[in-house]
């Protein structure tokens, strides 16, 4: 096959599917697919260097008869626009036959074929002419994005017939194109204002401690709060001055005393004590205070003793009132006897029949018995009654209004946290009176309250006798077990039954004026009646005349 021949089989097998002209390719026996493409494109390559090295042969001044004839071809122009500038191929085996390409295997590059020139035919979609589907460009920002935490599929999976993503093409008109300018001007990232250097910083020396850093922490925050230095603070310790120092303070300085080996450690160091952190330096002042401790142990308990007294003193008085004003009150028995002499009438003839008395509980009960008419219990009739007949017995209520003010206090509490407190003044007292004179003299000058307060705690426990002998009295009056009754129990029935007293004597105040407006519309229907039958007979009158 010459030069000519192989460059028209080249030409024609480069036409599109949809020219007119088309030239058949050659019949070569082929393995497979892939072996007789690669067939073609080896002889397409073999025929075209043959060509350029039998060119190169000749000086440039001259020209060769089979140059002439194939610059007088006219499909040899396309020729420099088709094929790149390869290197010269190996010689041709004995024979002048090409010998067939290897198949390809994966991982072996294949030989790429040349780009093909546009198709020139209206209509062509051949994807070899480049008329056909091209993939549109994929938006990228501009900006560095926010993340949209999802998790993502592969393309192996989201091609799938059935997916939900391959059911309409990405060609598709249906499509909605997001608006992606307004997506990085809402979803940018935004962009950090770099910091102004101030200056070179100065490295501070660092500080030497004793403590752990989790105790000198909290001992930091808990002197920051004074507003004032360590010296002042310790000379408040020293005198027993309580004005900075509440009950709370003491109760966390007592917490952050410096232990025996923190101690030790700051009496050895002998070097500068401003080199000292600030937690160590409070240290050092407080170590000055002779019995710092029991001194701070003092004025704790003596500001404990005031919040304490300044608690109790009220519910105590408030107990002892209530139990007075039962033992007291001249109405409660006489209603007490009104609602015994109900009680025997309704159950006679059974077992809670002829009784001497009832326990003071049953008072809350006279609403659960119902009357035939609707809305009206037993003690709505009583108190009916007690209205009618005896009024005073309506102003019980204000007998009762001491006794629902202590519901609520308890007074075994009460009692186990004032003797707790006693206890804790008397000890305070005997080490004191162990101490140095010193101390002595200070605890006789600036903690004179302490004296107080043990005496004041003192007549506390006396008040709380009195409770006890009022509440014997009160167990006896109420037919009750001395070691079994409860004051608070008590209380709180007198309470509910109070509120239950007013509101049935609104009720049936309530419907007293209903029965009042009921009694006046009858009387003005009955007086309409009237008027018309006396209209209608003044008609007939006139008529027969």
């Amino acid at each position: 096959m010459g030069p000519g021949q192989t460059m028209e089989s080249l030409l024609s097998s480069m036409h599109c599917s949809n020219h007119p002209k088309t030239v058949p390719r050659r019949s070569v026996p082929k393995v497979n697919k892939c072996t007789q493409v690669n067939m073609d494109l080896e002889e397409k390559k073999s025929s075209a260097d043959l060509s350029l090295s039998r060119q190169s042969e000749h000086s440039p001044g001259s020209t060769s008869p089979t140059q002439k004839d194939s610059s007088s071809s006219p499909e040899q122009s396309v020729m420099p626009a088709l094929l790149p500038q390869l290197p010269p191929p190996p010689p041709l085996p004995p024979g002048g036959k090409v010998p067939l390409p290897p198949v390809s295997t994966p991982g072996m590059s294949a030989p790429s074929l040349p780009s093909p020139q546009p198709c020139s035919t209206p209509g062509c979609s051949h994807p070899a002419c480049g008329c056909g589907e091209q993939p549109q460009a994929r938006k990228t920002p501009t900006l560095r994005m926010k993340v949209l935490h999802w998790q993502k599929l592969p393309c192996d999976v989201v091609r799938q017939s059935h997916s939900i993503w391959a059911v309409m093409p990405s060609s598709s008109k249906e499509l909605v194109e997001p608006d992606y300018a307004s997506l990085e001007l809402l979803f940018s990232v935004p962009s950090r204002i770099p910091m102004e250097k101030t200056g070179p910083k100065i490295k501070k020396t660092k500080e030497i401690t004793f403590i752990g850093p989790k105790k000198s922490l909290l001992l930091s925050i808990f002197l920051k709060q004074f507003k004032c230095s360590n010296e002042e603070i310790a000379a408040m310790i020293q005198k027993g001055d309580r004005s900075k120092l509440d009950a709370e303070i003491l109760r966390q300085l007592l917490k952050l005393l410096p232990e025996d080996q923190e101690i030790n450690s700051l009496k050895s160091y002998k070097k500068e004590k401003s080199q000292l952190a600030n937690a160590d330096q409070f240290y050092l002042h407080l170590l000055e205070v002779p019995s710092y401790q029991l001194r701070i142990e003092c004025m704790l308990i003596c500001e404990e003793t005031k919040i304490l007294l300044e608690c109790l003193w009220p519910k105590a008085q408030a107990i002892r009132t209530a139990c007075e004003t039962i033992l007291t009150s001249h109405r409660l028995p006489v209603f007490c006897q009104l609602i015994l002499k109900v009680g025997n009438f309704l159950n006679y003839g059974r077992h809670t029949g002829d009784a001497g008395g009832f326990k003071i509980s049953a008072l809350l009960k006279l609403t659960e018995t119902k009357a035939n008419q609707n809305n009206i219990t037993l003690l709505h009739h009583i108190l009916e009654e007690v209205e009618k007949k005896h009024r005073d017995l309506l102003q019980l209520p204000r007998d009762l209004d001491f006794v629902s003010k202590a519901v609520g206090i308890h007074f075994d509490a009460m009692q186990a946290e004032a003797g707790a407190n006693l206890k804790k003044l008397l000890e305070i007292e005997k080490h004191l009176f162990l101490s140095t004179d010193d101390l002595k003299i200070q605890h006789e000058k600036s903690v004179q309250v302490g004296n107080g307060s043990l005496n004041a705690s003192k007549d506390l426990q006396k008040e709380f006798a009195t409770i006890e002998k009022k509440k014997e009295e009160l167990a006896d009056y109420l037919c009750e077990d001395r070691k079994k009754l409860s004051l608070e129990d008590v209380f709180s029935t007198m309470k509910t039954f109070r509120e239950i007293f007013l509101k049935t004597l609104q009720e049936n105040q309530e419907r007293k004026e209903q029965a009042a407006k009921s009694e006046k519309r009858k009387k003005w229907f009955k007086g309409e009646d009237a008027k018309r039958l006396k209209g209608e007979y003044g008609k007939c009158h006139k008529f027969c005349n």
